[in-house]
């Protein structure tokens, strides 16, 4: 469990902006987490939006009121529940940086019909999640049509299954535009259904930027 712990405070040291993923996630008041954190308003409003530094004092405390003013403790283990958002949330962010990478250094680009499109197999894209995701050790990555699932283990040794359904595409869609000031449409294929206009016979993404 400390372990676990140790893993959330970790973060939200490192990138206090996670406090308000975490706060959305589990419908706090940015008040609310105040007064059960001890930590004022002002700093963590501060904190969120990363004018300041988070203080291992601040993670920790941070991390106990999150516990405390949510509803998780009707869920089987609250601090499991706060480690899976952590992981969806990295997980997300992991996915718009792999993006970005083959946008900007114009990576494994094709043109069809004269336009430029991006295409990764999932072999490509299982190796660079693998080598960044630093919160569970992926076993395995499926694709589905419009989906992902992203299938691993903690350190602990629990399975844990991350999928991204269609409108989660959508939101790294967005993501992924407001990172590039370009509009991004991405998809998801498997083998089976990749249409021949790509000449690929993989499982794979599809990026169209614009």
């Amino acid at each position: 469990m400390y372990k676990k712990l140790d893993i959330i405070e970790h973060a939200i040291l490192l990138n206090p902006k996670y406090i308000k993923i975490f706060r959305k996630k589990l419908k706090i008041t940015q008040s609310k987490l105040a007064e059960e954190s001890g930590v004022s308003q002002s700093h963590l409003s501060m904190l969120e939006k990363g004018k300041r530094k988070a203080t291992k004092s601040h993670a920790a405390a941070i991390t106990l009121g999150l516990l405390k003013c949510s509803n998780i403790w009707d869920r089987e283990n609250p601090i499991l529940y706060l480690l899976d958002t952590l992981s969806l949330t990295k997980l997300e962010y992991t996915i718009v940086e792999f993006i970005k990478k083959l946008v900007n250094n114009n990576l494994h680009k094709k043109y069809i019909g004269g336009y430029p499109v991006f295409i990764v197999d999932k072999d490509y894209f299982t190796e660079y999640i693998r080598q960044n995701l630093d919160v569970i050790n992926i076993n395995n990555i499926e694709f589905l049509r419009g989906r992902i699932n992203v299938k691993g283990a903690y350190l602990d040794n629990r399975d844990i299954c991350i999928q991204l359904d269609c409108s989660d595409i959508r939101r790294l869609e967005t993501k992924i535009a407001n990172a590039l000031g370009k509009n991004t449409v991405m998809q998801i294929f498997p083998k089976e259904e990749v249409p021949p206009i790509y000449s690929i016979k993989k499982d794979c993404i599809i990026v169209h930027c614009w």
